[in-house]
Parts: structure tokens; sequence; C-alpha cells
């Protein structure tokens, strides 16, 4: 189906309605900066009947109220509450962990830097205690170079997500997998700690802004690694919108559910209520 014909799925829960929604972004709502049409007219549908739905992205390019406004302005209705990112979900864990004032040295766009500044702690490029990963369409040598060195010297590797790729409007660009794979070749004994998906962390954060169950709840994405461990390791059932994203499979795991378009999911759910 749709590249990834080899999939099977599992025999998906009928005995209980779909009253949550928690999606992905990029790959599901839109790609890049170009809204999918069909997922746009769900959202609305969703916002219209009033099933609540919350968005949960590994990209750390944005914060929760930047994702909002893009996801308005494509049409589909969104607040800064419905968004879970890992901008979020990093700088908890360094709170759970260090105090702030750590030194640490940091790869990403503003708003991730941001973030861990407002948080406390003291971003360098020297004697760094932590190292954080983020997608960075400014990566060079320089900043590379640095992170190795950190981790050689004993600190901590915070990656914000293990997808090597992240979908595009023209095909696919390398992510923080490809990043975090780097700094590991050069410190083996460096093992990263990620804070996206696959772990469920952001879709227990995201049910329990919607209020909803785990039996009443799906969640969505377009990518079986990240999205569908995810949201099953979260006690969901999981949906895999069907891409053409590369190596798009994984050994023992089966998504409940696949679908070609999020309106077939639209029309799966009953107006009045939710059941399948």
């Amino acid at each position: 189906m749709n590249g990834i014909p080899e999939l099977s799925q599992r025999n998906f829960r009928v005995d209980h309605p779909i009253n949550g929604i928690i999606s992905d972004l990029d790959g599901v709502a839109y790609r890049d900066d170009h809204p999918i049409p069909g997922s746009v007219q769900a959202f609305r549908a969703w916002h219209e009947r009033g099933v609540p739905y919350a968005f949960v992205t590994n990209n750390s390019t944005k914060s929760a109220a930047q994702f909002a406004a893009k996801l308005s302005g494509m049409g589909i209705p969104a607040t800064a509450a419905q968004v879970f990112n890992t901008i979020s979900a990093a700088t908890i864990l360094l709170q759970q962990r260090w105090p702030p004032g750590t030194p640490v040295f940091a790869i990403g766009e503003q708003p991730l830097l941001e973030a861990l500044e407002q948080a406390g702690y003291h971003l360098t490029g020297t004697n760094a205690e932590v190292v954080v990963l983020g997608f960075d369409s400014g990566l060079n040598y320089a900043k590379l170079r640095t992170a190795i060195r950190a981790a050689l010297a004993g600190a901590t590797v915070i990656a914000t997500n293990p997808d090597v790729l992240t979908p595009v409007h023209d095909g696919y660009d390398p992510c923080v997998g490809v990043l975090t794979a780097a700094v590991a070749a050069a410190v083996p004994t460096a093992v990263p700690i990620v804070v996206g998906k696959p772990h469920p962390f952001m879709i227990e954060q995201a049910l329990k802004h919607l209020g909803t169950s785990q039996e009443e709840t799906v969640m969505i994405g377009d990518q079986i690694a990240t999205d569908i461990v995810a949201g099953q390791s979260a006690g969901l059932r999981a949906i895999l919108l069907a891409s053409d994203v590369p190596f798009n499979a994984l050994t023992g795991v089966v998504p409940d559910r696949i679908i070609s378009n999020l309106l077939d999911l639209v029309g799966a759910v009953s107006e009045e209520t939710g059941a399948i």
C-alpha cells in the first residue's frame, strides 16, 4: 500500500469507540510547508464534530505556538496547548536530572536554544556536562567537533529524536538520527538518551491533555519505528498513514490499521458515538 505493500495490520479493535486522536505532524498533517489536503479536511471534520485531538512531533525547530500557527494557517484548527514536541521533552528531562546553571552544549534551531536558556541552563561550547542534539539546518563540522569532544570528556548526550529522515516537499532530508549516529560512532561509550518518539512520553502528555482513555484514543503516524511504536507503547491503537518513507518497516511491529488518507478514518468514525 503506497510504498509499503509488505506490511500487514493487526485486527483493529472494534469494541472501543474513537473519542480522541493524537497525530504526528510531518508527513501526516503536512509535508514541509505544504498541507496534505485530505488531512486538513479530516482535522476540520473532527474539530466540527467536537472530537478532541492533539499533535506530537519529534521536530525541535519550532515552539508549540509556532506549530499551532502553522497548522492554523493551513486550515487546521489548533492551539499551542494541543502541540507536544521534543523541545519541552528535552527540557523536562534536563530539569529532572540537572540543576539550573549546568553548562550545556546544544545543536539546534533557535526555539530549542531559547527554551534551554529560559529553563536556566548555561549554553556553552566548553566544559559542557550535557550535549543536546536537535535538528539544525546550520549544522557544520565545528558544531559536530564540539559535541564529540564534550562526549569524549564525559558529557551526557541527549537526542531530541532518532529519525534519520524528515519529510520535505520534494522528498526527505537527513534528520537528528544521522547526527546522533555520528556522535555515537565517534564515542561508542556515550549512549544517547532519546526523548522523542518512539519513547511514549509525549503521547502520554498528549493523552492527559485530551482527557480520554487509552482504549478510546488512537495514535496516527507515518513512520513505523517512531509513531507506531510510541503509540502502542503508550497503550493506544496505532494507525499508519501509508507513505513512501524508505525502510518504513520494523520486525515485530504491526500497525493496528493502515490507511492511505486521513479521510479514510473520518469515514469510519460514527458522528454520533465515534464507534467503528
